[in-house]
């Protein structure tokens, strides 16, 4: 319950902020967070919880997160006619560790990095060092208090289970190349993230580059978009791993099979959002295959995804149902084993709450097929359902 407490403690003084303007240099920007700004500095802080149910599972905590940002005034010489500014950035989650136990050190950090980076927009220009999540796939770096689904694509929760994608020790350098091209490059370290019992820190252990375009922006006249990325990934000395196959929503385990050595992994995305008379629409895709040298194991999957707005009314509230299809095939000189998932289910933003409380419901069938010295499970076709509820100090927003 202290969490929940938390939450609510959190949501009622950030609304009284937001209604008070008297507490001088400090705002509340609904898509930021709480914000205190003086001349060139800002600092700004977030959180969000996410508390799950089920008819057969005991509630859990999915996800207690908060985090903080500090601006730094920008630095009193111009690049190119572009000034500079450094910041300091984390995010702390408070499930599933020892944060509240005895402990010799904490293993909490979701992020926690600094960087050098244009002062008035990152994304022309940044170089970050510590400890973020790796940029090869477009769904990991969603914020976790913004996802559509409970947890991100099979493909991309089960390379976790070899230490590849999500939280990375290293080095980001990310540069706006034209108008609608971005470019990033990664060094990074899969075994070098804080929360490990032995962190390393070569950095130099993973190295990723990715292209993304924008081909169509949205407009005043027009609500189209459309972007597309690409990836490559080179990861080396990948021991002691399997790739670990699991369930859509309840992280179940499901079969594995060997997975070291070096990994070579390319990605490819394309998200396309337009609008159906005054309704919102996206659909999205991701795809990721992975070769792992020591078994020469492949690795083929990824998920498509399509969301609605039904409607946005601060009577009514805002609610979007998705429709989802989840792939992975793994495949070695022996032995081939093929998980199928489709999901349903709908994002739901409380009336007159801003969109700071979502109610969300998961629907999940499961297809397995393959060689049983892969898969553990005796089951080949499985459901399961889940819905939760989300607080947050920022609007949940699908479009």
């Amino acid at each position: 319950m202290k969490y929940l407490y938390l939450s609510l403690f959190l949501f009622c003084t950030i609304n009284t902020i937001a209604q008070n303007d008297s507490i001088k240099h400090f705002i509340y920007n609904p898509d930021a967070g709480l914000q205190y700004k003086k001349n060139d500095f800002q600092w700004t802080t977030w959180a969000f919880a996410e508390r799950l149910f089920s008819p057969n599972l005991s509630p859990v905590w999915r996800r207690v997160r908060q985090g903080m940002e500090f601006q730094l005034p920008s630095y009193p010489f111009k690049i190119n006619g572009n000034k500079f500014r450094t910041t300091v950035f984390y995010e702390v989650d408070f499930t599933d560790n020892n944060f509240f136990q005895d402990s010799k050190r904490f293993k909490i950090w979701e992020n926690l990095f600094i960087t050098f980076q244009n002062a008035n927009d990152p994304n022309k220009f940044r170089i970050l060092f510590g400890e973020n999540t790796n940029i090869l796939s477009k769904e990991d770096n969603l914020s976790s208090g913004n996802l559509p689904t409970i947890n991100r694509s099979l493909i991309l929760e089960e390379h976790g289970s070899t230490g590849n994608f999500g939280t990375q020790w290293g080095l980001q350098i990310q540069s706006q190349v034209s108008k609608r091209i971005f470019l990033q490059i990664a060094m990074q370290d899969n075994r070098g993230s804080l929360n490990q019992d032995h962190p390393s820190f070569q950095f130099w252990n993973a190295l990723t580059f990715k292209i993304t375009q924008s081909i169509i922006q949205a407009t005043d006249k027009s609500n189209q978009k459309l972007n597309i990325g690409l990836a490559i990934d080179n990861t080396r000395n990948i021991k002691d791993k399997s790739f670990t196959l699991i369930s859509g929503i309840n992280n179940v385990s499901l079969g594995s099979t060997p997975a070291t050595g070096t990994k070579l992994t390319f990605e490819n995305n394309l998200d396309y959002t337009n609008t159906i008379g005054k309704h919102f629409y996206t659909i999205e895709y991701e795809a990721i295959y992975s070769n792992y040298s020591d078994q020469k194991l492949n690795v083929t999957g990824g998920y498509g995804q399509l969301q609605f707005q039904v409607f946005d009314k601060k009577k009514l509230g805002d609610l979007v149902p998705f429709v989802r299809y989840d792939l992975v095939v793994l495949n070695n000189a022996n032995e081939k084993a093929t998980e199928q998932a489709i999901k349903m289910g709908i994002n739901y933003n409380l009336p007159y709450t801003n969109k700071l409380i979502n109610f969300h419901i998961e629907y999940a069938h499961h297809l397995l097929n393959g060689s049983p010295t892969i898969l553990t499970t005796t089951q080949n076709k499985f459901d399961e359902f889940r819905f939760g509820i989300r607080v947050n100090a920022t609007r949940y927003l699908r479009f």
